[in-house]
């Protein structure tokens, strides 16, 4: 378990962090420090008014040291997301309410004018029009979009600009206009998107005119007044527009003085190259932002997996930006910048791409690793109770650890009883493949606040009944977690098999044999491709077969399967779908596909066929027999990933005393 100083310098150098926390301007607005919240939409909109849920949300951000936040607002009805205030009938008043709340923490809000353009499902965009530069259909949401008429296009110009009055009418600090990711005037820049043959496609000026003809009408709009764009470096997409396209679109837009900061991403959220998980190596993309500072001399803000102090500050020092901005390290941890500047402990971003998945398939935005985000407005309503009455949490792993934090919060005498030397539970295994490291760091982040909390931590123990009746607790958690499944395959013997969970524990010395001969994987679920993936980069040479018995790998990856699966294949792994396996004699595995019986020679047979609840049924009889709270939570009710579990605890413990 990393302490405290091994955790910092985890994701700090021993360098300076002096520029991040130094203040800066874009046109007239002074920010205190260097760090932006970036717009993410939330999906919390209800009516034509903002709630206490947004204020709650974005004003705990504020509290927690951002020089700025940004809110995302649709120019029209057909712009917004589902789940996207608009500009044509939000009330006004929500914005500079909003504005007040933040600036009693001298933070600045930012409004990003968001037109999507083709990106969202017909389900979600209801009747509305998915207007575009030409009908070419989105590959992730496979509708095919309105070509956009001269009067849909002036009326969208019109809109961006009357958005943009209304926003410095009611006490917004400055604009970004959203120009990235795939959203309309992205798609009047890229030759994939924009067919058109009039003034607006790609012509001599590669598309450029319309998105230029709306920052025109902004700045019109506003005279004075701070106006940003946002862009994506490149599209990365194969025949899409280049560095060098958004550089010359960057310079025009300055030239003619319609912007006065730059915000560059990456590419569009269809490319096949990863933008924002932990695929992305820290502060990968940027680059891009310092290529487009080196030809403009307007402030640019850097972005794409900026989530620690020596990334930003590194980033800044080298010249690539004036500003880092971020918004799922916001996200997971609400005072995030805050503890960077007094070097506490953090919530850490682990770049799961769980909130993004969501957004994009119209839910409610949410942080795997905190359940929190978004329901401030519901914590804020509960208070701490000064109580003797205790509640004993068994279970180690990261439902029980939440659950422990969130009854010390909620004022109980809080026991966490683990049965095992160290905390973690599944994420001590969660942390071992490639890139997934991280994941130690929110198991220090849970373990050092249930120190600072008061928690009485009890390791290598396992509870029983006999514990838990002298105690007679308010409550117990019952968050004994999962164990694997051995299926029911003729010929399997211990000695036969090796579980996936003791493979990734192995050390050099244990996995030499397995760099010999032919490995099998039986299950393709996240487990069986983490496990390959291990092996491969820890023996590159080794022969590796993966074995699912459904259709597709990964099914519970969603987009996050894309990477890992094309990493295996490129590594040579070969995987088979639909193959069910029925027996193993030591050196053949007997499998069927479809009704047709064939085999595969396997010198190692690894199994990685799930997990199953840990049974708490004798302590669970025995609570009830006594008229005992409990509750059964994470893995132990039933087995899921960890947002499922935190969220499960998350909605136990919301009902414990609303004030």
């Amino acid at each position: 378990m990393l302490k405290r100083k091994e955790w910092y310098e985890f994701f700090m150098d021993k360098g300076g962090v002096e520029m991040q926390f130094s203040s800066a301007k874009i046109r007239n607005l002074e920010l205190k420090n260097r760090w932006i919240m970036l717009a993410m939409h939330t999906g919390f909109a209800e009516g034509d008014a903002l709630t206490e849920r947004e204020y709650a949300f974005y004003e705990e951000r504020a509290k927690g040291g951002a020089a700025a936040v940004t809110m995302v607002l649709g120019v029209n009805d057909a712009g917004a997301l589902k789940g996207m205030y608009h500009a044509d009938t939000l009330d006004g008043n929500s914005l500079q309410t909003l504005a007040e709340r933040l600036h009693q923490y001298d933070c600045k809000l930012i409004v990003q004018l968001f037109h999507c353009g083709r990106n969202e499902s017909r389900k979600n965009h209801g009747e509305k029009p998915l207007l575009a530069p030409s009908p070419v259909a989105s590959p992730i949401f496979r509708e095919e979009p309105l070509e956009m008429t001269e009067e849909d296009l002036l009326q969208t110009k019109v809109d961006f600009a009357k958005a943009a009055a209304f926003c410095k009418e009611n006490g917004v600090d400055a604009v970004e206009i959203s120009a990235s990711a795939g959203y309309l005037l992205s798609e009047f820049l890229s030759p994939i998107t924009n067919l058109r043959t009039d003034k607006y496609g790609m012509g001599e000026d590669k598309g450029m005119t319309y998105p230029l003809e709306v920052l025109q009408a902004v700045r019109e709009s506003v005279g004075d007044y701070p106006v940003l764009i946002k862009v994506s470096g490149a599209q990365m997409l194969d025949g899409g527009y280049e560095l060098t396209d958004t550089i010359v679109f960057c310079r025009k837009a300055e030239q003619e003085g319609f912007i006065d900061a730059i915000t560059v991403t990456g590419g569009w959220h269809e490319s096949p190259v990863e933008q924002i998980s932990f695929y992305v190596s820290k502060g990968a993309y940027a680059p891009l932002a310092g290529a487009v500072k080196k030809y403009t001399s307007v402030p640019v803000i850097a972005c794409n997996r900026i989530q620690d102090a020596e990334t930003a500050e590194r980033i800044l020092e080298e010249g690539m930006c004036d500003f880092v901005g971020s918004a799922r390290a916001f996200l997971a941890d609400a005072h995030y910048v805050e503890k960077l500047q007094k070097q506490e402990m953090f919530n850490p971003c682990q770049a799961c791409n769980h909130c993004i998945m969501d957004v994009l398939k119209g839910k409610e935005l949410h942080c795997a690793f905190c359940p929190e985000a978004g329901n401030e407005y519901m914590e804020n309503q509960r208070r701490k109770i000064a109580t003797r009455k205790e509640v004993i949490v068994i279970g180690g792993g990261p439902a029980g650890m939440y659950a422990a934090k969130k009854s010390a919060e909620r004022g109980f005498l809080t026991i966490l009883v683990c049965k095992e030397d160290q905390l973690g539970g599944q994420l001590n295994l969660a942390k071992l493949p490639p890139r997934k490291e991280e994941i130690g760091t929110f198991v220090s982040y849970l373990e050092h606040t249930l120190k600072e909390l008061g928690v009485n931590i009890i390791l290598g123990k396992e509870a029983d009944v006999d514990f838990v009746m002298e105690k007679k607790p308010y409550l117990t958690v019952l968050a004994m977690g999962s164990e694997p499944v051995i299926p029911q395959i003729e010929g399997l013997d211990t000695t036969t098999y090796a579980l996936a969970q003791d493979v990734l524990r192995m050390d050099a010395e244990a996995l030499k044999p397995y760099g010999e001969g032919q490995i099998v994987v039986v299950g393709g679920s996240s487990l069986g491709l983490e496990v390959a993936e291990f092996l491969v980069e820890k023996l590159p040479e080794a022969k590796i077969k993966i074995l699912e018995e459904n259709s597709r790998m990964g099914t519970e990856l969603g987009a996050m399967a894309r990477p890992l699966l094309n990493g295996l294949k490129q590594a040579g792994v070969q995987t088979m779908c639909d193959t069910k396996v029925t027996a193993f004699d030591g050196k053949k595995v007997m499998i069927s596909i479809g009704s047709q019986p064939f085999f595969v020679t396997a010198d190692h047979l690894i199994l990685a066929c799930g997990s199953e609840p840990v049974s708490a049924g004798e302590i669970a009889m025995a609570l009830m027999d006594e008229r005992l709270s409990y509750a059964v939570v994470g893995d132990a009710d039933h087995v899921a990933d960890v947002d499922e579990g935190l969220q499960s605890v998350f909605e136990l413990f919301s009902r414990f005393y609303l004030a």
